[in-house]
């Protein structure tokens, strides 16, 4: 009896150390696969990569790994994105957002990055008022999870700022860039690159609106800032010059537009 007992608990732990040496080469397999699909992505093959984030997605499925599930889905959501393809990358994200729904804490952080990626969508589409919800569940999301002064936050704020924009609601526009602003300013510090973003969206918005003035004021702090970040003669200066141009241009100072139109021009033929 007492041999019976030994030989069945000598097979059960062999049974259980099988498994798990299977779960780690699924796991090991499928974390091989995401990694591949990142080296597509930085090689500028896109398709490959989406290939291989399916592949991950199957094998996450299959270990019941809902958060690496979900991530491949919206990256595979992300990369039809940026190629146009918003009608599939929908079905992928909305599978992520059902996958995280109803297995997931409704707050949490993936879930978060889904709406995001729906509100850039629906952004892109014009439809502001749809990715506006999706946008402001994300900043729902990530006030509770990550408190109100985290760059997460401030993001969003970016994220609804520019959506707002696009739908001329210029002061909606102003008051989230404003939000993001002063959270980057506590975060990073007034003179990080992070704050740039903010000055860039506040610039965007008030040269749409008409307040060319104040749009100056914002792209020329954003171009001193960058001055700091990369030194003068840079060329990531380059936008930074054309936004001032433009403006300078649209207030009728041609002058000024001028001499902002040949310091860009003149870094862009040294960068050749």
């Amino acid at each position: 009896m007492i041999t019976t007992l030994k030989n069945i608990s000598t097979s059960a732990l062999i049974v259980l150390a099988s498994l798990y040496h299977a779960s780690g080469q699924s796991n090991a397999l499928a974390e091989n696969y995401v990694q591949q699909a990142i080296d597509f992505r930085k090689n500028m093959k896109p398709d490959s990569a989406i290939v291989y984030y399916e592949k991950a997605s199957m094998e996450f499925n299959k270990l019941g790994n809902i958060v690496k599930l979900i991530d491949s889905y919206n990256q595979i959501g992300i990369i039809l994105t940026r190629q146009d393809q918003y009608e599939l990358a929908k079905t992928y994200l909305n599978k992520a957002l059902s996958t995280g729904l109803s297995t997931l804490d409704s707050n949490n952080l993936d879930i978060a990055m889904t709406y995001i990626s729906l509100g850039v969508i629906y952004n892109a589409e014009e439809n502001y008022e749809q990715s506006l919800i999706y946008h402001y569940k994300a900043l729902n999301i990530r006030l509770i999870k990550l408190g109100a002064n985290h760059a997460d936050v401030a993001t969003s704020y970016g994220n609804i700022g520019n959506v707002h924009r696009n739908n001329k609601d210029y002061d909606l526009s102003i008051d989230a860039h404003l939000k993001a602003l002063s959270i980057r300013e506590k975060v990073f510090g007034p003179n990080s690159a992070e704050i740039i973003e903010s000055y860039l969206g506040l610039g965007n918005t008030y040269r749409e609106s008409k307040a060319f003035d104040t749009a100056l004021e914002y792209f020329e702090k954003a171009l001193k800032n960058k001055i700091i970040q990369r030194g003068e003669g840079h060329k990531d200066l380059v936008k930074f010059y054309k936004y001032i141009s433009d403006v300078c241009y649209l207030k009728g100072d041609q002058l000024k537009g001028d001499e902002y139109k040949t310091q860009y021009k003149e870094i862009e033929q040294k960068s050749q």
